[in-house]
């Protein structure tokens, strides 16, 4: 899955990672992994070798929304794109703004 994050102007130097790098760990992390914080992370991987269709594309937007919102402070999610590949696999395009 490729993730990019659009919307970001500049980066605060109070952080050790970027706020894409941050949205892309929260995503790729499966949610309950984290036995001290189980709310972190996304349910992303279920949609893995799913066809795209309409109830698919909406949890991928809801399950991104909401793993953002959570987890990552900086900024929150205005928009998420979803553009399929030939090959099954899909991408994401999540525009942010700051909070």
């Amino acid at each position: 899955m490729n993730i990019e994050v659009i919307g970001i102007e500049q980066e605060s130097k109070d952080y050790h990672i970027s706020i894409e790098e941050e949205i892309r760990r929260c995503l790729i992390t499966k949610k309950g992994s984290i036995p001290m914080n189980p709310m972190y992370g996304s349910d992303l991987w279920k949609y893995r070798d799913r066809t795209l269709d309409d109830a698919v594309k909406l949890g991928i937007i809801n399950e991104s929304f909401n793993a953002i919102e959570y987890a990552v402070k900086r900024v929150k999610p205005k928009k998420v794109l979803i553009d399929s590949r030939e090959d099954g696999n899909f991408s994401l395009k999540i525009e942010v703004v700051p909070r």
